[in-house]
């Protein structure tokens, strides 16, 4: 009987609990679903236009640096 009383016990406590914590989250955005959307593709177009950057660079590095040398800019590297 006591076993009973103690799990209704602390059962009713964790309901408390449970309703406090919900009703004290916090939303997670309060931003539109259009705003979400250009945030997302703005961050796609900088990363595309990163790696296109990355990947002349790594196609064209040599010619670069050797210009750098040719000119006298190569003690930057």
């Amino acid at each position: 009987m006591q076993v009973r009383l103690l799990e209704r016990g602390i059962m009713a406590l964790f309901r408390v609990a449970a309703k406090g914590y919900i009703r004290h989250m916090k939303q997670l955005s309060h931003m539109p679903a259009a705003t979400i959307t250009k945030i997302a593709l703005g961050v796609a177009l900088l990363a595309a236009a990163t790696g296109l950057a990355f990947a002349s660079w790594i196609d064209k590095g040599a010619a670069i640096f050797m210009a750098t040398v040719e000119s006298g800019l190569a003690w930057c590297f």
